[in-house]
């Protein structure tokens, strides 16, 4: 069994919310006003649990997901791969309208796509397949790449590197485009 998870790792684990990086700016003071951390650290493992559950539904609008899906979600939340996690939390409807904001306000922010709705800035940018590789030093995340990508040549947001205090690698993205 350990021989097959070594190679899942070197061929890559398939994620499908991906985009979700692009958003990673806004991570920390969602995460502050969720009060899941403070002085940049989670308050609890319950906290860094939620906060997996909670960018999930900042990419999807789910509250409920299959653990499998949530691979990405655990290395921005520095939580190990193998790490069992709950299948969902209850969001309550503050929390769902500070996230729908906080998209609402990532669309403002990037004239550039022109006005779309919140699914539309989901399913055109944070459901995105993509493939994860675990490295020595670091994480790896490649972007599936779509036509109308050439609108992050004016994006207003930076995903090259990702590392927050709680991740003990950073997150290296490429997305083509």
């Amino acid at each position: 069994m350990e021989q097959q998870s070594s190679e899942t790792l070197e061929q890559g684990i398939a994620i499908s919310n991906a985009g979700l990086v692009i958003l990673n700016a806004y991570f920390i003071t969602l995460f502050q006003r969720l009060s899941l951390v403070h002085a940049n650290t989670f308050v609890s493992d319950e906290a860094q649990t939620d906060a997996i559950h909670y960018l999930q539904y900042l990419a999807t609008g789910a509250s409920q997901t299959e653990e499998a899906l949530l691979v990405l979600n655990k290395v921005l939340c520095g939580v190990s791969i193998e790490t069992p996690i709950k299948d969902g939390i209850a969001i309550s409807e503050d929390h769902k309208t500070l996230i729908k904001g906080l998209i609402k306000a990532a669309i403002g922010y990037w004239s550039a796509i022109g006005e779309t709705s919140i699914d539309g800035f989901r399913g055109n940018w944070l459901v995105r397949d993509g493939i994860l590789r675990e490295e020595e030093d670091h994480w790896t995340l490649t972007v599936e790449k779509r036509a109308y990508d050439i609108l992050l040549n004016k994006s207003p947001f930076g995903f090259s590197i990702i590392k927050f205090p709680w991740m003990p690698k950073p997150l290296h993205v490429t997305w083509p485009f």
